[in-house]
């Protein structure tokens, strides 16, 4: 058997995906469409800390070093719960936005069909189709239909995967 023969990939066009999609690849599809509303999430610490520390200092103006201690380490403390408070609620509002749970998902001739968390889903590969891939997921996304998110775990290695997404890609006419 040749290299070549070794490394070509199934030339089947049908596939069957079974997994579960979780909030965390949905926030993962959210971070690839949207990479610019990202930077925000270095400024939590300072938006939530700021006023609160602001205030503590205006209230022990004369106190001893423990009270201003305490006050900050509160003002720390009630920052970091709404930093962690504010990415939960994004993390939902992705799931939200994309279906999650568990999912069944055939692909054959350039057609999706199948249920995510219950969702039914059937979908073509069509010219307006964007097929998008990161280190761990496959993403194909269609405005109007819900977003299909296939992750590595569901496919034999990153190669495969790889060759999944060039095989979308030809059907959709994209490189």
């Amino acid at each position: 058997m040749t290299d070549a023969a070794e490394l070509s990939l199934p030339t089947s066009t049908s596939r069957r995906f079974v997994f579960t999609t979780t909030e965390a690849d949905a926030v993962a599809l959210e971070a690839l469409l949207k990479p610019t509303d990202r930077g925000w999430r270095s400024l939590l610490g300072y938006a939530f800390a700021l006023p609160p520390l602001v205030i503590v200092s205006w209230f022990t103006r004369n106190a001893e070093w423990p009270v201003w201690f305490a006050g900050f380490g509160l003002a720390g403390l009630a920052a970091w719960q709404l930093a962690r408070f504010t990415l939960k609620a994004e993390r939902s509002r992705a799931a939200r936005r994309h279906p999650v749970g568990a999912t069944q998902i055939d692909y054959a001739d350039g057609r999706f069909e199948g249920t995510v968390g219950g969702v039914e889903i059937a979908a073509a590969i069509a010219s307006d189709t964007r097929i998008e891939a990161d280190a761990g997921h496959v993403f194909v996304v269609a405005d109007g239909r819900p977003t299909i998110i296939l992750p590595l775990s569901t496919f034999a290695d990153k190669t495969d995967m790889d060759g999944f997404v060039r095989t979308l890609r030809g059907r959709a006419g994209t490189n």
